[in-house]
């Protein structure tokens, strides 16, 4: 239990400061509101009451509500949350605040590289349900890339802002043991961390059925040094959007793309796509889910996008597939950059 005492504390932060660390941009006390498709600011904040409230929504309260519902969490996580922002004591839960440290549980052993991890679809699932598109994933995608919306929710992208946070409800929903099986949580010398660099995008990959069998990140930060695209360690990796193959009919197009968010690109433009990760990572029964398909191409302007072709090549060729070649223009370095060339 939280005190009341604690409570009243949480709830009188600042509420344009709480909106602040949850990226809400409340421009004189307006913002678009984050519960709908807002173009013209309804989101409205009361800094004399310390409330906020959405005209169009209908939704509104104080500031642990808004903690609620911009992340979809419950209400001690998102107590925990702004005490872990705000550097506020909840009486003994400092440890949240800390990770969650060896004290507090029995961690399994620090993994290596060998460890072995097993797909877990209903954790994997649990996390895109609640992986909402932050406004810094929402400006990627949408501004800086301008894929389709109704691309980017059908096909169920999410992201983490607040790893932690993320770890803590993993932990206290499925246990440790089972969320470190499936390699989405880590064992370190400071306690359980997340697998992924956040603020990231997290993108699921499902098999024929619909299934999310593994999940990939896509770093939204500014470390420099840290690595874009991330896997769960040890994971199965097939085909990204496979489910797609289902809905083709026989002599149809379809589109590899070297790359999940060329894909994306692909998907947004009208095109039915793939994306392969890598040739080395394909298993013959997919390999085979291609043979006697219509296929085309757009491999990167570098390297590794013509080894990736000729790899790709070369194997559908021992099943009679060809993939037909299409040429990005001068200046287009993948196809996301082409996508973004024909909307100007």
């Amino acid at each position: 239990m939280i005190p009341n005492k604690t409570i009243d504390e949480l709830n009188g932060l600042s509420i344009l400061s709480v909106a602040s660390k949850l990226e809400i941009d409340p421009k004189k006390k307006l913002a678009l509101c984050f519960m709908h498709n807002d173009t013209h600011p309804s989101l409205h904040f009361n800094t004399n009451k310390n409330t906020w409230k959405c005209y169009v929504c209908n939704k509104g309260g104080g500031v642990i509500n808004l903690v609620m519902e911009k992340l979809g969490i419950g209400f001690i996580d998102a107590c925990k949350w702004l005490a872990d922002q705000f550097n506020i004591i909840i009486p003994e839960d400092d440890g949240f605040r800390k990770h969650i440290i060896k004290k507090a549980i029995k961690l399994p052993a620090k993994q290596t590289k060998e460890t072995q991890t097993v797909s877990d679809t209903e954790l994997y699932e649990w996390v895109i349900q609640r992986a909402r598109l932050s406004d810094t994933a929402k400006r990627f995608l949408f501004e800086e890339r301008r894929y389709s919306e109704e691309v980017v929710k059908s096909l169920g992208i999410g992201s983490v802002t607040y790893p932690k946070l993320l770890v803590n409800s993993l932990v206290n929903h499925f246990g440790v043991e089972r969320c470190v099986k499936s390699g989405l949580v880590k064992t370190g010398d400071y306690g359980l961390y997340l697998c992924f660099k956040a603020p990231c995008l997290v993108f699921p990959y499902k098999d024929m059925n619909g299934r999310v069998i593994t999940l990939q990140a896509r770093y939204l930060g500014d470390n420099e040094k840290a690595k874009r695209y991330q896997f769960i360690q040890n994971a199965q990796i097939g085909f990204y959007n496979i489910g797609v193959l289902k809905e083709m009919e026989v002599g149809e197009k379809l589109y590899l793309a070297e790359g999940i968010t060329d894909c994306v690109g692909l998907l947004s433009s009208g095109r039915k796509a793939i994306a392969i990760p890598s040739a080395t990572l394909l298993k013959e029964n997919l390999l085979n889910l291609l043979a006697g398909r219509n296929l085309y191409m757009y491999p990167d302007q570098d390297e590794a996008g013509e080894r990736l072709f000729n790899d790709i090549q070369d194997k559908l060729e021992k099943r009679g597939t060809m993939v037909i070649r299409l040429s990005l223009p001068k200046g287009c370095k993948d196809f996301s950059d082409y996508y973004l060339r024909t909307l100007q």
